[in-house]
């Protein structure tokens, strides 16, 4: 860990400190204020406090959901001394600055992992940091009551402490690896994905290491058999009482829609999908800067129909979504910073884009080709097999489901740590073949990036701004 600080300047760190000061800054407004959610968890921690048991899917809305989270929060808060009969908003309050810790510790988890690339720049890793720990959906989500936080902290250590045993093998590393995979588990079913990434990079390893490689495949599979059975026997995730009661152990409170045509559209109940080439293979930019709010009701403009449009615009903007209730907006007027957003937060997530193409390229050649020195470089495919992972769930999820509120971009973030690393592959890549006024291109991105960084803070203060005014009102 010593040499994680040494390997950088103290410009660096004093720079990262700041950017991580400001993300602090900004959740904790939200969270001072908001007291509001997405989904209404609060009522499952609730019920786990009057009852002392975990309720079960009947119970309430959210109530199908593993209860790692929830749990916590309820035993935190009678520790606290908060009575669950005159709780009114503070356990929205106490499980938000639960994962307002959360969001911090996963941001300092990341900017170990970012210090940790030799071949990167300092500024770059700076510029890579600021995106994640200014990311206004990231911001949004640390400061509600939901599990989300927790399933992304669990995911993005999980996958830091894999990165750390494939370098070096020691039984306390992979240890830490089901732990924190399991606790992932049980805070949100989606973490199964990091759960066989691991695996599947676990036996990319064994192939190109060629080091006892019978033993290294045994030792990959075992770790997805042991983190089956913890978790198929912890308690928290209700898997055997489900499979009891509703003949699943998996559980969601959503109703599956007739599957999508692949051109024909059909409507669903809450659009959403209409066809597979209208939903998957659409990306409606320029739709998105003519409406830059969704429309949450019976009416609604193209990009709500476009998977990859309300992802990009979910995770750039924190007024994009209009939702919750206490978060959103009558009318569009003063989206100008929205639709700001979304022109200056293009070329980045197209870098990061380019950086996933180019590292799945690599993990397929050390796949097919064998090279350890490649493999190390590529993290053995880890990033690139969480990565697509999490995106084919998130296709998947939406063609069975169809309906507008699955197509969000936070069902990618537990695959976190491969976002500022792709987009570091991805920028290299490019500076790499800019042979001319290389001078003048960095200023030109230094100067988009300060902005968007700027754009970034804007959009969460005048939240906080929104959410205070009608706090107050009440």
């Amino acid at each position: 860990m010593a040499g994680i600080f040494r390997s950088a300047s103290k410009r660096y760190w004093i720079v990262l400190l700041l950017i991580l000061l400001l993300s602090a800054g900004l959740r904790f407004g939200l969270v001072r204020y908001n007291r509001d959610s997405n989904d209404n968890h609060d009522l499952v921690i609730i019920r786990i406090m009057e009852t002392g048991k975990l309720p079960e899917k009947e119970d309430c809305w959210e109530c199908f959901q593993p209860k790692l989270f929830h749990y916590t929060s309820a035993k935190l808060l009678q520790l606290a001394g908060v009575d669950p009969e005159n709780a009114d908003k503070r356990v929205n309050l106490g499980a938000g600055l639960l994962n307002f810790a959360a969001g911090l510790l996963t941001l300092v988890i990341i900017a170990l992992m970012i210090t940790r690339i030799p071949s990167a720049s300092e500024t770059l890793k700076l510029v890579a940091f600021g995106l994640v720990a200014l990311n206004p959906d990231l911001i949004g989500i640390s400061s509600q009551a939901t599990n989300d936080p927790f399933a992304i902290l669990f995911s993005t250590l999980a996958i830091y402490f894999t990165l750390l045993f494939m370098e070096q093998r020691k039984f306390w590393k992979i240890l830490l690896v089901v732990i924190f995979t399991v606790l992932g588990i049980s805070t949100k079913t989606n973490l199964w994905v990091t759960a066989v990434a691991i695996t599947l990079a676990l036996l990319v390893h064994a192939r190109v290491s060629r080091k006892a490689v019978l033993s290294q495949v045994v030792a990959s599979l075992a770790f997805l058999v042991v983190v089956a059975g913890l978790s198929i026997l912890n308690p928290l995730n209700q898997y055997i009482s489900n499979a009891k009661k509703y003949g699943s152990p998996v559980l969601v409170n959503v109703e599956r829609e007739s599957l999508p045509a692949l051109f024909t559209k059909t409507e669903s109940s809450h659009p959403g999908l209409l066809s597979i080439a209208d939903g998957i293979f659409t990306f409606r930019f320029i739709d998105l800067i003519s409406h830059p709010l969704i429309q949450n009701g019976d009416t609604y403009t193209p990009n709500r129909t476009s998977l990859w449009a309300q992802v990009y615009g979910r995770a750039h903007s924190i007024h994009f979504p209009n939702w919750p209730g206490t978060w959103s907006a009558k009318t569009e007027e003063g989206s100008n910073l929205t639709r700001a957003l979304f022109i200056f937060a293009l070329p980045p997530t197209l870098l990061l884009l380019l950086g996933a193409v180019l590292e799945t390229v690599k993990s397929v050649k050390i796949i097919l080709k064998p090279d350890a020195a490649l493999g190390a470089k590529n993290s053995f495919a880890l990033l690139s097999l969480v990565f697509i992972g999490y995106v084919l769930f998130l296709i998947l999820y939406t063609i069975l489901y169809r309906n507008f509120s699955v197509m969000k971009a936070i069902f990618i973030y537990p695959a976190l740590p491969a976002f500022p690393v792709f987009f570091i592959r991805g920028t290299q890549w490019l500076i790499s073949r800019i042979h001319r006024n290389g001078r003048i291109v960095k200023a030109i991105a230094i100067a988009w990036v300060t902005t968007l960084f700027a754009l970034y803070t804007v959009d969460v203060i005048t939240m906080i701004q929104l959410i205070y005014s009608r706090v107050t009102l009440k």
